[in-house]
């Protein structure tokens, strides 16, 4: 590897009554600082187009109460940190407005930045972990004008030949301020990386090209938007390779060397904004294409299905253009590549939830799913089954019309008879949730009837098609014992158009044998009621014996959302609530309740419904 240059970063330091703000940092970005008072400090960040990012270090305000005013930024509750790894944000009282904070801070030195940094050094260690990892590859596509290297990452697996598998690019940072951005890079290369039966086989059917930082001179010279020769790079696309900036060239060349073999199913442009909610660009069909539009927005729904921080009404649409990575990719390969720009805030999600670095994991987990949903990858533990391989039973009409169903069509039925059936494969014993997928109508049954079974157990679920289309919507779940197929059945009515489109399958955990499952020696733990619930429920437990327990509540994604009860309870019956509504702004959907003692656990589904 060609060696990096030794760069220093010249940023001003200003002392001021023994109070000094400084910036001369990797990332470091602060302009000037002026005082009347040496209470009130106005702070001016460094601006190429624009001064959002800021990131400096005030020393000598060890119980001294200052306040700061950002002249050129748009910050809402900024972030700090005493040790420049754990970053906190201020509270509404430390910053009730925007550009403005004041604290009295308890150490003698503090770092501010408009969001939790993630640099050019912490890039490198993340890399070395990932590295090690026998899937992940690291390769030097060329170096900047200033000798950064561009470095991506080829994750796969390697044993297994690449001709067939699906092609993903992902690459974030071309605004080196956009910092989330990175934090969802991150929660992507988690997932992709854990040892999952899921997760593998997406690694062994889908190569991922994974670019961290695309403007890496930008990131380390503490840039809001453009590079250190003040370029922004997300509008070089459509120049000749002379006038191209040098990263964007190197970029332009590794992607057509690969698309010229053979185009990448998708790509994905992570950027953040200042706007408080996520979206997607997604590309008006005038500038692409109706098939091309369609297959945007199927997969921005699946993006958003079990996504509490982002809702459907989050979206946001514009005219493609040629300069944008996108647009090059439009005139170039045209609808063989579907490519977006996915966007995180820095301050709140549309839930009204604060944006923190564990939540843009998440929203980088749910990502990984909704790839391998989109391209249709089925593995016996996360699969769905569509509608063209449905038997039916009746008068059916196929219909690809609308934005809200999955694949490539969907059924309906007006008649008021018959029926579609879908058949999983054969399962191995364990314990299922799942969910179907519709596209709404006002015209569609409020009454739709779905059985779900498996050997001797079967339930039937009723569920209005009017609303929640677009979606993963839970249904119900379902044993398999030992080994078995599951089946679904739609049957049509008289209240209006049924739609049978998709259902997702997922494996929750496997079924304890009576022999085995020591948990009604221990406790019996009852379903929630009500259930579904909305959004205050009862969960009942008994002890066998005075012991410790822990009673927990997890989302879809396996994230812990509340420690319900802790401690040591006594022997006999038990009742606890769960109030959804003091834990966040939790979406409609499944969440898992956990009792543990020290010998065993138990978990149980329950539905919450808005």
């Amino acid at each position: 590897m060609k060696k990096l240059l030794s760069l220093i970063i010249v940023s001003p330091l200003f002392l001021i009554a023994q109070v000094t703000f400084n910036g001369n940092f990797e990332s470091g970005n602060i302009s000037t600082v002026t005082t009347t008072d040496s209470v009130t400090y106005r702070v001016t960040s460094k601006e190429d187009i624009g001064g959002r990012w800021f990131y400096f270090k005030v020393a000598g305000i060890q119980n001294r109460h200052i306040k700061i005013i950002f002249t050129n930024s748009d910050v809402t509750r900024p972030m700090y940190s005493y040790d420049n790894e754990e970053y906190f944000r201020f509270n509404a009282t430390e910053s009730p407005q925007s550009n403005f904070l004041q604290k009295t801070f308890e150490e003698d030195s503090v770092y501010i930045a408009y969001y939790t940094p993630y640099n050019w050094s912490y890039l490198q260690e993340r890399l070395s972990e990932w590295e090690k990892s026998k899937y992940v590859i690291i390769d030097t596509l060329g170096y900047s004008p200033r000798d950064f290297p561009m470095q991506m990452m080829t994750l796969t697996d390697h044993a297994i030949p690449n001709d067939d598998k699906h092609q993903v690019w992902i690459h974030s940072r071309t605004h080196p301020g956009e910092t989330p951005s990175s934090f969802h890079f991150d929660g992507i290369m988690q997932q992709l990386l854990e040892d999952d039966e899921v997760i593998d086989f997406y690694r062994q059917n889908i190569v991922f090209y994974l670019v961290p930082f695309n403007n890496p001179e930008g990131v380390y010279f503490g840039r809001s938007r453009t590079n250190f020769s003040y370029v922004d790079q997300e509008r070089e696309w459509n120049k000749t390779p002379a006038e191209t900036a040098g990263e964007v060239q190197i970029l332009k060349e590794k992607l057509k060397e690969i698309c010229d073999n053979k185009p990448v199913d998708v790509f994905l442009n992570l950027h953040s904004q200042a706007a408080p909610y996520c979206t997607f660009w997604i590309h008006t069909p005038g500038s692409t294409s109706d098939y091309f539009y369609r297959r945007e927005y199927q997969f921005s729904n699946l993006n958003t299905s079990d996504n509490p921080y982002f809702q459907q009404s989050d979206y946001r649409e514009s005219d493609l253009r040629d300069y944008f990575p996108e647009g090059w990719l439009w005139n170039t390969y045209g609808d063989k590549v579907m490519a977006l720009t996915y966007e995180t805030p820095y301050d709140k999600y549309s839930n009204g939830e604060w944006v923190t670095n564990d939540n843009l994991y998440e929203i980088g987990f749910r990502t990984v799913y909704a790839i391998g949903e989109y391209l249709e990858l089925n593995h016996p533990k996360h699969f769905i089954l569509d509608n063209n391989n449905a038997a039916l039973e009746g008068v059916w009409d196929t219909l690809d019309a609308g934005l809200k169903f999955y694949s490539d069509n969907f059924l309906i039925n007006n008649s008021g008879s018959g029926k579609v059936l879908f058949n999983s494969d054969e399962l191995t014993a364990g314990i299922y949730d799942v969910y179907g997928w519709w596209p709404t109508s006002q015209a569609n049954s409020y009454q739709t009837e779905i059985n779900i079974s498996s050997g001797f157990n079967s339930s039937t679920i009723e569920k209005t098609q009017k609303t929640n289309g677009g979606q993963w919507n839970f249904l119900s779940e379902i044993s398999v014992a030992e080994s078995g197929k599951i089946n679904i059945a739609v049957k049509a009515n008289s209240t209006g158009i049924v739609v049978a489109d998709a259902f997702r399958i997922v494996f929750r955990e496997p079924i304890v044998s009576v022999e085995d499952n020591l948990t009604p020696l221990e406790f019996t733990l009852h379903q929630n009621y009500p259930n579904p619930f909305n959004p205050l429920t009862t969960i009942m437990f008994s002890l066998r014996n005075a012991q410790d327990i822990s009673l927990q509540v997890f989302n879809s994604l396996g994230q812990l959302v509340a420690t319900v009860a802790e401690g040591f309870y006594s022997s006999g019956p038990h009742r606890v609530s769960f109030n959804a509504a003091r834990h966040g702004n939790l979406s409609s959907g499944i969440y898992y309740y956990r009792l543990s003692t020290e010998k065993t656990s138990q978990t149980k589904g329950m539905l919450l419904v808005k």
